[in-house]
């Protein structure tokens, strides 16, 4: 992932600061000195179905601590002093009504990552040649995602047999899609044609009927299932066929299909790239 700077920005508020990587003129009021946390530490295998002699492992990282040094440059131009600019870090941690803090890393203009967390440690060493300041965020969602999903045009897609590329992410993600029913159809299921060792089956009771639409999401903590019915939702999670495997995307090629593809078409499909690191 090559990275220009990275930026601090506290939830739902306008403030940032910028935190240069490439500052040669030093022209930057804040430069990143090093950043610990941002390997993919400590995986995590857990076990999460099987069918036969197949057991699957979702690989995840626990929770993600980053340790952000940041060397102080006041601009005499500007009047600013090493006590300002600490202040103004202070201030930018405060500005956010929920806590939380997002670490954004970006290539030149364009966000390609971001990760939120909480701050649990601030630290300033005064009487230092260099001054610095040492902020520790505390991210419980581990992975970096990109800010936006990923939105696939559905012209591109057909139900007979999905060939998707996802040639950014670096790991392994969830995705989010809406299926119109075009006719009566008692079940749906969702598999890899050339692979028997799982797949994800729905059946509710009285079946899907014309024109119902089918939501999905196997996203991190946002996992769901529901169908509308004359605009009315209904919740499929316990039509969920014991054994299935929610689907997820891989880094790469992902292929699936689903068992009455001549019964529906696709209207929504979206995913964040997702990376282990930096």
């Amino acid at each position: 992932m090559k990275l220009t700077s990275v930026e601090l920005h506290p939830a739902n508020s306008s403030e940032t600061a910028i935190l240069s990587f490439r500052d040669p003129g030093r022209q930057n009021s804040y430069n990143v000195k090093a950043i610990v946390g941002l390997d993919a530490d400590d995986i995590v295998a857990r076990y999460y179905g099987g069918s036969g002699n197949s057991k699957f492992y979702e690989l995840s990282l626990v929770r993600r601590t980053i340790v952000v040094r940041i060397a102080l440059n006041p601009k005499s131009n500007e009047n600013e002093s090493y006590s300002s600019l600490r202040d103004g870090i202070y201030k930018l941690i405060a500005s956010s009504r929920t806590g939380q803090l997002q670490i954004q890393f970006k290539r030149n203009n364009s966000i390609i990552a971001a990760i939120s967390g909480f701050v649990t440690k601030l630290e300033s060493p005064h009487f230092n040649k260099e001054q610095e300041i040492q902020i520790t965020v505390v991210c419980d969602e581990p992975m970096l995602k990109a800010p936006v999903r990923t939105v696939i045009s559905v012209s591109s897609l057909n139900t007979f047999l999905v060939n998707l590329q996802d040639g950014s992410s670096t790991a392994p993600h969830g995705f989010i899609f809406d299926l119109k029913f075009l006719a009566d159809t008692a079940s749906l299921t969702m598999a890899d044609p050339n692979d028997d060792s799982w797949s994800f089956v729905i059946t509710p009771s009285g079946g899907f009927l014309l024109d119902d639409v089918l939501h999905f999401s196997s996203e991190y903590n946002n996992k769901n299932l529901y169908l509308t019915r004359a605009a009315v939702d209904y919740h499929l999670a316990e039509t969920i066929t014991p054994g299935s495997i929610w689907p997820i995307l891989f880094p790469g090629n992902n292929i699936f299909a689903f068992s009455t593809p001549e019964n529906v078409e696709w209207t929504k499909f979206e995913y964040y790239a997702t990376y282990w690191g930096v």
